[in-house]
């Protein structure tokens, strides 16, 4: 799933009809900044839009991941494509998520180590070590969570 190629393709659908990304926003309840921002490439549509895009646009769901109209002929092909390329994602996504929560516990767990620990240089750089792990998992968290493709659990 490329965004800046779906958004592309939004693009190019909105221009088809002769619309404005404004009267594409009001259509679908969001702002033409937003609109803007899909087409650029910058964010994906919300899921719960996608299906309402596909259906203003007469396009499916699986030319909307695609980016592009896909002939008859290779659809299915191209379905199956889809599909392994959002369970790839989906897969790295997990990985990254579990990393993010890893460095954020074991960070919360330094920090609470040294509240024990008589006062001393290494209580400050344990100190300092846990801080900086947060930080590190919660950074990595936002990037989760601007990814297209979301973790439902």
């Amino acid at each position: 799933m490329d965004q800046k190629r779906i958004g592309d393709f939004i693009a190019t659908l909105r221009k088809e009809k002769g619309i404005t990304q404004q009267e594409l926003g009001d259509h679908l309840g969001v702002t033409n900044k937003t609109i803007s921002r899909w087409e650029t490439g910058k964010y994906m549509p919300d899921i719960a839009v996608i299906p309402e895009l596909c259906k203003f646009f007469d396009i499916s769901i699986n030319e909307f991941i695609y980016g592009q109209r896909i002939a008859e002929d290779t659809f299915r092909n191209q379905a199956d494509i889809n599909i392994l390329d959002i369970l790839t994602r989906d897969k790295k996504l997990r990985r990254q998520k579990q990393y993010s929560e890893m460095m954020g516990g074991a960070g919360t767990g330094l920090i609470l180590s040294v509240l024990y620990n008589p006062d001393r240089i290494e209580k400050t750089v344990v100190a300092l070590i846990g801080l900086t792990m947060i930080l590190i998992g919660w950074y990595l968290r936002s990037k989760i969570d601007k990814s297209p493709v979301s973790l439902q659990k």
